[in-house]
């Protein structure tokens, strides 16, 4: 049997599937992109049909070399990645970077779960790399470079450093400053609520109800004055109220189709106050796979990133007898529920669900993070719930009628909407009205999928009738008597500002991104300091407010929601094979140029030539005077060593990037306002009037009002944390956090004059809070900063409270006999955490030494890991009984019996509350003693 080596992106997904596979078969995991563009050029040839030059990543480089010596040795290679264009673009790289390594057989294998029949299956009917899929996620890449590298440098130059264009985001930006001007320009109108309590006669049954039309039109009381007017006529013993309507009407609510990536995301934050990233992370980690007790990693979920509705019919068939066994055969539809996908949706793909329906979410939760099991409850919901019978409900209405008495001396004028037609405006200036009460009530007689899945879409009114009382059984012409009636001042409100779910639907809705890009997109934007979330709600910056009005004036049609979505359908027929991915982009690059050429910068990185760069560095001899060095931030801008670098570059023959070009033009204008000599040069090869469009910018930069100072609130606060001594930076995944540095370059920004952003508050803030205890009269300084909550995608410091004294000794105790501990147990990796007991209690206990305080849950971890080591700490007994920590376990006991499996000798165990007994062996051997 040859040998066999299956290549995917993670570790978790290679323990996974590496379980199924068996020990003689290899499986190694990429880590995700192992070749992108260069982030310091282009990469792009545009003269080429915009061939792409891609090189290693950083992590790519030493995986490259591990996957190419395991590559040497196969015999086959499966390249095991996601079923999407990222995946299928990973495997293309894999594939070019590994086919030379030795004389292996390339095979492409596809799933949509990680479960043992999926990954048999695809074993079983290899395939090779859909080289569309690749084209369409290469056209992508390009699309997104050509746009970030033409378009930042005119945002550079124009509203700030650093600033940057994507093809999507800008767009994203686009949809969540146009709402947050419409908020703006919103002027609240007046109107009135009237509210009548009737009683019926004969029964005695009491209804609430509201007063719906006036004449058969619809009712617009728009003052005090006219409601007030309304309400004394209505009240007169002289006017009739009449039952004129009794109605019930049989509806049939339909269960909502299986999740799909923008589905979830838009769930996870309505229901859960989870962002997007947030959710797709936790969706990865279900769908790789999760330890289930000592059957190894079990993929939970279906892939996560799709726009299918689909769902194999095997999964529909289980779930239809989980449903009969579980809530009744009832509940379970006589044939399986469909449903249709967008036009667009690729329908190989499946929708998000539950590998296997049987691992109810009560059953997995012992075994997930809260927030996992939050995710997977409503996944396994919502399919469960797509499964079911629609509900029976009963949609009741009873409208009441006033008429006669100083009613019958009234108009209508003033008292409707405007919108009437003109056939029915003769009844508004007729004297004599009848105002028509409404009252409804919905029915659930039979609850179908609601038994399992009840929560509203974003964007979906609340239902009052929902949950209202039942109405009184009144028939046709019964009287009843006005019993109150209630006036209630009302104004019209805005719209309402974009959550991340909300956003997610909106780009949706709009076609503008994909499955892949939603939550990175809705992420982007956040980053990049364009928007803020203040309690879930998107918020503009000034910057995103600058940069969004910057390009919709000068490349509107570039940022167009209709073009960016005809660029999205256009990527899905390359991906189909109907479109060529060069011609697309060609057509696409045209455009572009147009778009750039139509703005006056822009006209600059036409005189990018040879022979002109050699008439400008010609301008800058050896002992040329240029201005010293200067400092901003991390960077130093040195005009001497920067012309030395162009020159160095022209004369091994390398093109300069359009970035490089306007930086040589912005040097030129800035010591072209100095020497006139220079502009004669200038203007000598054409580029005169370019330098000066350049020199009236710096002026125009030069006179702009500098930043403001930082307030004495944020002075005081960072005066009163330089006496902090700082943690020792920590390393988590590729990034690197120190507390020391990131304050220290706050505190020098503040010195320098400049006042923090709103964002750089908040960091503070939070800053600040895991050093409370050390920080003199920490509660008055920050509370004179104030603050945002943290949002639900963040972890919420735990708060600088005062304790009890009791709590305090408990804490106390707990830390004393911590310390004790000096022999720590092995770390152990579980998915992607790493539980390490010795740092955990390092982490608590310096906080509680910082703050002086520590919350209920990091309490109750720290007694749990301390009664891991009863043996290290001194009268453990009395102490931990004091300390509220119950018995520990008692100690592994080995046995005389053999494992029936392996022959080692059997343990028992006491392991999540629970003795077993389980082999000696142990991860190697799995056995349990049943």
């Amino acid at each position: 049997m040859g040998k066999k080596l299956v290549v995917v992106e993670s570790p978790t997904k290679a323990r996974t599937i590496g379980r199924f596979l068996g020990p003689n078969v290899q499986v190694q995991a990429s880590m995700g992109h192992i070749r992108d563009l260069p982030q310091k050029s282009l990469g792009v040839d545009v003269n080429n049909d915009f061939a792409p030059t891609y090189e290693l990543t950083t992590s790519g480089r030493k995986i490259v070399r591990t996957l190419r010596q395991a590559a040497a040795g196969a015999d086959d290679i499966y390249l095991a990645t996601d079923h999407d264009r990222e995946g299928e673009a990973i495997a293309w790289h894999l594939q070019e970077l590994l086919q030379d390594a030795g004389n292996a057989n390339f095979h492409r294998i596809t799933f949509h779960e990680i479960t043992r029949n999926a990954i048999q299956k695809a074993f079983a009917n290899p395939g090779v790399i859909a080289e569309d899929l690749v084209a369409a996620q290469q056209a992508r890449r390009v699309l997104d470079r050509l746009v970030g590298y033409q378009v930042s440098p005119l945002l550079w130059r124009h509203v700030k450093k650093g600033t940057s264009a994507g093809r999507v985001q800008s767009v994203a930006l686009r949809i969540v400053v146009e709402r947050e001007r419409e908020i703006l320009a919103f002027e609240p109108q007046e109107y009135w609520n009237l509210d009548a309590w009737f009683e019926n006669r004969e029964q005695k049954a009491k209804l609430k109800t509201r007063l719906a039309r006036i004449n058969d039109l619809k009712v617009l009381v728009s003052n005090g004055d006219d409601a007030e007017r309304l309400a004394d006529a209505l009240q007169s013993p002289e006017v009739a109220h009449q039952v004129v309507k009794v109605q019930s009407t049989p509806r049939r609510k339909n269960a909502p189709p299986p999740f799909i990536t923008s589905t979830l995301q838009q769930a996870a934050g309505s229901a859960l106050r989870m962002g997007a990233a947030q959710t797709m992370r936790i969706a990865q980690q279900l769908y790789e796979g999760i330890e289930l007790g000592s059957g190894g990693p079990v993929g939970l979920i279906t892939y996560m990133r799709t726009d299918s509705v689909n769902v194999a019919r095997e999964a529909q068939a289980q779930a239809l007898d989980f449903i009969a066994k579980h809530y009744g055969k009832e509940y379970a539809p006589a044939k399986p529920n469909f449903y249709r996908s967008r036009k667009s949706a690729q329908e190989a793909h499946e929708a998000i669900r539950p590998t296997d329906v049987n691992h109810t979410p009560d059953s997995v939760a012992p075994y997930l993070t809260p927030q996992q099991a939050k995710i997977y409850r409503l996944i396994w919901n919502r399919f469960v719930a797509s499964q079911m019978v629609p509900a029976q409900q009963l949609d009741h209405v009873i409208e009441i009628e006033s008429t006669g008495g100083p009613l019958a001396t009234m108009t209508a004028d003033n008292l409707v909407q405007d919108d009437a037609p003109a056939s029915k405006k003769a009844a508004a200036a007729a004297k004599g009205i009848a105002c028509l009460f409404h009252a409804t009530a919905r029915e659930t007689l039979f609850p179908g999928y609601l038994i399992v899945y009840n929560i509203k879409e974003v964007g979906e009114e609340e239902d009052p009738d929902d949950n209202a009382r039942p109405l009184p059984d009144l028939k046709v012409g019964m009287r009843c008597d006005l019993l109150e009636l209630i006036k209630e001042q009302c104004f019209t409100k805005p719209p309402n500002r974009y959550s991340e779910a909300s956003l997610v639907k909106a780009l949706e809705q709009n076609g503008v991104g994909r499955p892949s890009t939603y939550a990175s997109t809705v992420n982007t934007i956040q980053e990049r300091d364009y928007v803020t979330k203040e309690k879930g709600s998107l918020i503009p910056t000034e910057l995103g407010f600058a940069t969004n009005d910057f390009l919709v004036q000068h490349l509107p049609n570039l940022f167009d929601i209709g073009f960016t979505a005809q660029m999205e359908d256009e990527l899905d027929q390359v991906e189909e094979g109907d479109l060529n991915w060069v011609s697309m982009i060609a057509e696409f690059y045209k455009k572009l140029q147009s778009a750039l050429s139509a703005h006056t910068n822009t006209s600059a990185s036409q005189g990018c030539t040879p022979e002109n760069l050699q008439a400008i560095l010609a301008l800058f001899p050896a002992d040329f005077p240029f201005d010293p060095p200067v400092k901003r931030g991390r960077r130093t801008y040195d005009d001497a060593k920067f012309i030395t670098s162009i020159a160095e570059q022209a004369e091994a023959e390398k093109a300069l990037s359009e970035r490089q070009w306007a930086a040589i033009l912005n040097l030129v204008a800035k010591y072209a306002a100095k020497s006139p000599a220079i502009i004669a040069a200038m203007d000598k090869i054409g580029l005169g009037d370019t330098v000066r469009q350049y020199i009236e910018e710096q002026e125009k930069a030069s006179q702009a009002e500098p930043p403001p100072p930082p307030p004495p609130e944020q002075l005081n606060l960072l005066e009163a944390m330089t006496k902090i001594t700082w943690n020792e930076p920590v390393k988590r995944g590729k990034r690197v956090f120190d507390d020391g540095k990131f304050f220290r370059s706050l505190h020098k920004q503040a010195l320098d004059g400049v006042a923090l952003s709103p964002a750089q508050v908040a960091a503070l803030l939070k800053l600040a809070a895991n050093y409370a205890a050390t920080i003199p009269d920490y509660e008055k300084l920050t509370q004179a900063l104030g603050g945002a909550e943290p949002t639900a995608d963040e972890e919420a410091p735990a708060p600088a409270t005062t304790i009890s004294e009791a709590e305090r000794q408990k804490i106390d105790a707990l830390v004393g006999m911590a310390t004790e501990i000096k022999t720590w147990k092995t770390p152990k990796t579980t998915g992607r955490r790493t539980f390490n007991d010795k740092e955990f209690v390092s982490s608590v206990t310096t906080q509680y030494k910082q703050k002086g305080s520590l919350s209920e849950r990091q309490v109750a971890a720290l007694a749990k890991v301390i009664a891991k080591y009863p043996e290290q700490i001194t009268d453990y007994a009395n102490r931990a009984k004091a300390a509220g920590i119950g018995e520990p376990p008692p100690p592994p006991k080995l046995l005389d019996e053999k494992c029936p499996q392996c022959g080692a000798a059997l343990i028992a165990r006491t392991s999540r509350g629970k003795s077993f007994i389980g082999c000696s062996a142990f991860p190697k051997c799995r056995y349990i003693a049943k």
